[in-house]
């Protein structure tokens, strides 16, 4: 059974039970007032339910809310994290438009401007999913549960230290999504960022996560911020870091976002894109992949219906087949991967062949890499397409293309099906609301 949180091993203890659900804290400048959003959840937070969620005043930040406010900012981020996936899926090559719609017109062909929906667009919107405001709004949730848990004492909250780790690695993934996904972006009203700058920011949170985690001997957070840690090495350029931390990682590893059937925001959003709306359908670049080689972690069925553009046969992915289908953010592949990359970097070869083809046997798929000659080019290419398939529709693609300059596709000119063309973009740029409001920005 895979879990909404942390898991290691089967053997090994899962996360302990916590009741939570979603913390609104005003992140990006444009959201106006803090509000808790409490829940009567009281199963094990392997299955977490939202019901009956009301706003609560600054008065919820008390040393017996503790557990409350932190299981609520991690509520922020699995909301923003089930949208990024989706937005972040249209704008490169794993999701496709399927709609006439000219906001998806534009996130698709990647012509969108600093006034399109993505700045703007919170948790309530399935059709245009938003990047900037979910994710800013669990930064800033998961900042201020820390803040306010280190002017406590243990003896106020006896889990002190296991809920700052929590927080931590969960603002640090916020804003490592943020880096990967920005031009620029600005945190507290303060001055715009650099991606570099983001996810130095990162790196503060999980260096936190991972030293709050070992003094509660939270091994469960302590790899998810490990790992998180990781990712942010190997986006500063250092592979040789990001390797150490993801050699720590044991097999079985995993965290994911769990959905809920009924709960709107909650619903596996790939799944009410490409199913249950039809708004958009799985690139063609990935149904070509899955024909010809049938890797079941990137396995694909085709509705056969077209989407009201007219043009795109609406495809959903498998492993998203239904509105509960789990989101991995953070997994024991990825880990290995990251090892493999620093092994291609070091000139050890073979070794990291070995851990493409260790982890294709894990995902099921049986074909062998094994490039006919063996340099650092070809390793990469085998790394790149190993990343693309195992961590297909979680988060990892438009980093990835960031980071390395992989060819964005369909490439710049292209006539984009639905009128216009694609272009260059690779990152969505500082919203206008942040950059007319802030004024340390300015216009």
């Amino acid at each position: 059974m895979r879990n909404s949180q942390m898991r290691r091993d089967p053997r090994t203890a899962r996360l302990s039970a916590r009741r939570f659900r979603r913390m609104a804290s005003a992140a990006p400048v444009f959201v106006a007032a803090m509000a808790i959003v409490m829940t009567s959840a009281c199963r094990d937070i392997t299955r977490l339910q939202q019901s009956n969620p009301g706003q609560l005043g600054p008065e919820v930040f008390a040393p017996a809310n503790a557990d409350l406010i932190v299981n609520s900012a991690r509520g922020d981020f699995e909301c923003a994290f089930n949208e990024y996936v989706v937005a972040s899926g249209l704008f490169v090559d794993e999701l496709a438009n399927a709609i006439s719609f000219i906001a998806s017109y534009d996130l698709d062909r990647r012509t969108i401007t600093a006034d399109s929906p993505y700045g703007t667009a919170d948790c309530t919107f399935q059709q245009t999913p938003g990047v900037y405001t979910p994710l800013s709004v669990a930064r800033a949730s998961n900042d201020t549960a820390v803040a306010h848990l280190e002017g406590w004492t243990d003896e106020q909250v006896p889990d002190r230290s296991k809920l700052i780790g929590e927080a931590s690695a969960y603002a640090g993934y916020s804003l490592v999504l943020l880096g990967e996904s920005m031009c620029s972006a600005a945190l507290n009203l303060g001055p715009e960022l650099t991606p570099a700058q983001l996810f130095a920011e990162a790196q503060t949170r999980f260096d936190t996560a991972v030293a709050a985690a070992t003094r509660a001997s939270d091994a469960q957070t302590l790899n998810f911020a490990l790992l998180g840690r990781a990712r942010t090495e190997l986006d500063l350029g250092n592979s040789a870091a990001a390797a150490t931390d993801a050699a720590l990682i044991p097999p079985g590893f995993e965290v994911d976002i769990d959905h809920d059937a009924t709960a709107t925001r909650r619903q596996n959003l790939v799944w009410v894109h490409t199913q249950l709306a039809q708004l958009s359908s799985v690139d063609t670049s990935i149904q070509n992949r899955y024909a010809a080689s049938h890797d079941p972690r990137i396995a694909v069925t085709s509705t056969g219906a077209l989407g009201s553009d007219g043009f795109t046969l609406v495809v959903f992915p498998n492993k998203d087949a239904d509105a509960t289908s789990p989101q991995a953010v953070a997994k024991y592949a990825e880990a290995q991967l990251i090892i493999a990359e620093n092994d291609a970097n070091t000139g050890q070869l073979s070794q990291a062949v070995s851990i493409i083809n260790a982890v294709r046997t894990a995902g099921g798929w049986t074909d062998t890499f094994a490039p006919g000659t063996l340099t650092q080019a070809t390793v990469m290419a085998g790394i790149v397409e190993e990343r693309r398939r195992e961590l297909f529709l979680e988060g990892h693609r438009l980093g990835d293309i960031r980071r390395l300059g992989l060819p964005i596709s369909p490439a710049a000119g292209a006539p984009y099906v639905s009128g216009g063309s694609y272009t260059d973009q690779s990152c969505f740029p500082l919203p206008n609301v942040e950059r007319i409001n802030n004024p340390n920005i300015g216009g």
